[in-house]
């Protein structure tokens, strides 16, 4: 059975998020958008080989800002790898590389770890030092993960920044253990030794120990060539000399040391980088600028800021065996549309679904359709994490008018699961009739049908094979149709609507999306809600649904005009009031007035109600 695509698809709430984090051509990491870059939990990444989860964080864009981290269930250890920003570098001395700490960090499942990346928004564990003005530049600041009470557990330092006016001079390289010395002899900062801050040259402030918090030394601030900032970490680099005379002998700033608790982290790597050149850059998280301005991540700037900081979180838990389709295989898009999200599902050797397990969907386009993720960012290729179900959910897939056959692949823990999807145009409309956006509590039957109507070039597709499946898995609670199926094939009537048998709620509370596909052509999209048990909201009230009124009509029928009519017999309800009225002369006129005013006041009611009604997936032009 082929399924196809709506022209746009509602995303589920509470499904996964997709992470705005983009692989470049090449596999490293490209540029974050800023929305990733403020990501408060960090951002899905694709983890490397034998690990299951990943979370990358990058430099916020607001000052001081850190992110949170909890430790997944089931995991008891995490491969850590952390960057200190580089220090920024002048037209006469260069900034300093950043560190580089890698390791295991033991942690306990649900854990809250702290995580500060530094960058050039003022955020970091600590501050690199300010320059001294005058061309003179600042020291990198730290990244750090710590415990939800302040411990360090893992730092890397930042490097130190470069002295203005000297010619060739080169800032302190961020830690290891110590720190580097800037290169300018007494002038230049020194480099921290482990928890102790490195002396500032000249005048320049030393950097601060480990107990004081770990920033740089400011650079010495002259009336003519200011010094350059220390870098910071475990301790901080102190800062470089100024100078007030015409000689331009200044000093750079000394690099920050970096830190791994040896209670908590074992298998550690302390690496230290080559004057610019960032530590780690053969690691597959490590990435370089996107422009020729800026710098690589840790790299000292050449005349130029420095690389941002970066930190990655990677685990193993439990044991992916299972990557499943969930929908979105075998689409038919819409030239110039959006696909439907793609979806899959992990589960253990059990059975049982993997929570936070990274799945990683990559775009194939050999024939070079220019299909993506997010056409804002060209993105290609997204890693998402599983629910608490085991689901991963893509957004939809932007078209170009280029037709064609695309794959996209999706893989986590070694398993993977190829969609197949086509550009081309519809060969029917699907719109939505009756039973979107319904309520009902756990365990109770939707109180509408679900009606969809199928068109071919605008006359009804009678007929039709339309078939409506439940996006969810009965076994995790969600709705089926009556019996326990999670799909059925409806044949179309005359006038070219499908009616899909009775649905039955799970004891899943939530909002579930339920798709109407015609065979080799378009779809529609239901959302229906369950509602938690009690809630007075689930279930509608009688004469809810269109074309409905009371339950039996008797004011029509026995023309006493008292009323007794409710429910589906609203309409013959009315019918009774007005006969019960024929011969009341002005008393009755005046309830006719009565009647009208609140018909007209339900009339606007529909009307405001309306949306539910509305068609759907109408797609981009």
């Amino acid at each position: 059975m082929k399924h196809t695509s709506p022209h746009r698809a509602r995303l589920r709430r509470g499904a996964a998020t997709v992470a705005l984090v983009a692989l470049g051509a090449t596999g490293g990491w490209a540029s974050v958008p800023a929305a990733a870059a403020d990501a408060p939990t960090g951002t899905v990444c694709t983890p490397t080989e034998g690990f299951v989860g990943c979370r990358l964080f990058v430099p916020p864009t607001t000052a001081g800002a850190k992110a949170t981290f909890t430790v997944p269930a089931n995991v008891d250890a995490l491969d850590v790898r952390v960057w200190g920003e580089g220090g920024t570098g002048g037209p006469g001395a260069s900034g300093g590389a950043g560190g580089f700490v890698r390791g295991t960090l033991d942690v306990t499942p649900g854990e809250s770890l702290s995580v500060a990346v530094g960058g050039p928004a003022r955020t970091g564990d600590a501050l690199g030092g300010a320059g001294g003005g005058s061309w003179a530049n600042r020291g990198g600041n730290s990244s750090a993960i710590r415990t939800s009470d302040g411990k360090a557990l893992v730092i890397a330092g930042g490097g130190g920044g470069g002295g203005s006016n000297v010619s060739t001079g080169q800032a302190g390289v961020a830690g290891g253990e110590a720190g580097q010395d800037a290169s300018e002899g007494e002038r230049g900062g020194k480099g921290a030794v482990k928890g102790v801050g490195g002396a500032g040259g000249g005048k320049g402030e030393a950097g601060a120990d480990a107990s004081a918090g770990g920033a740089g030394g400011d650079g010495e601030k002259t009336s003519r060539y200011g010094g350059g900032g220390g870098g910071a970490g475990y301790a901080g680099g102190g800062g470089g000399a100024g100078s007030a005379d015409d000689d331009r002998l200044t000093g750079s700033g000394g690099g920050g040391s970096s830190y791994a608790d040896p209670d908590r982290v074992s298998d550690v790597q302390l690496l230290v980088g080559e004057r610019t050149k960032a530590p780690g850059k053969d690691d597959p998280f490590w990435a370089p600028s996107d422009n020729p301005i800026d710098s690589g991540v840790a790299e000292g700037g050449p005349n130029a800021p420095g690389g941002p900081g970066r930190v990655v979180l990677q685990w193993k838990g439990t044991v992916p065996t299972e990557l499943s389709a969930v929908s979105g295989d075998d689409q038919t898009i819409d030239p110039g549309s959006e696909s439907a999200p793609l979806a899959v599902t992990v589960r253990d050797k059990d059975g049982k679904p993997v929570e936070d397990a990274s799945v990683t969907f990559a775009i194939e386009d050999p024939a070079g359709l220019g299909v993506v993720f997010d056409p804002s960012y060209e993105t290609k290729k997204v890693a998402i994490a599983t629910d608490a179900q085991g689901r991963a959910q893509t957004s939809p897939i932007s078209t170009t008018s280029r037709q064609g056959e695309f794959t996209v692949r999706a893989t986590s823990a070694g398993l993977t699961k190829v969609f197949t999807l086509r550009v081309k145009p519809l060969a029917n409309e699907v719109k939505v009739i009756e039973g979107d956006g319904q309520r009902t509590e756990p365990g109770q039957p939707f109180p509408e049908a679900l009606k969809a109507q199928v068109t071919d070039d605008g006359q009804p597709s009678a007929g039709a094979e339309v078939d409506f499946r439940i996006e969810a898995s009965r076994f995790d609670g969600g709705p089926t149709f009556k019996g326990g199926a999670e799909g059925a094939r409806v044949t179309a009537d005359a006038e070219g609507i499908a009616t899909a048998p009775e649905i039955v709620a799970g004891d899943a509370p939530g909002t579930y999306t339920i798709t109407a596909k015609v065979t080799g052509g378009a779809g529609a999209t239901f959302t229906v809600e369950v509602a938690k048990k009690g809630d007075p909201s689930a279930t509608p009230s009688p004469g809810a649904s269109a074309g409905t009124g009371g339950t039996d009509g008797d004011g029509g029928t026995d023309g006493n005009g008292d009323g007794a009519g409710s429910g589906s017999g609203g309409g013959d309800s009315a019918t009774g009031v007005l006969g019960g009225l024929a011969d009341t002369g002005a008393g009755g006129i005046a309830l006719l007035v009565t009647v009208a005013v609140a018909l007209a006041a339900v009339g606007f009611a529909a009307v405001r109600l309306s949306p539910r009604l509305r068609t759907r997936f109408q797609g981009r032009r």
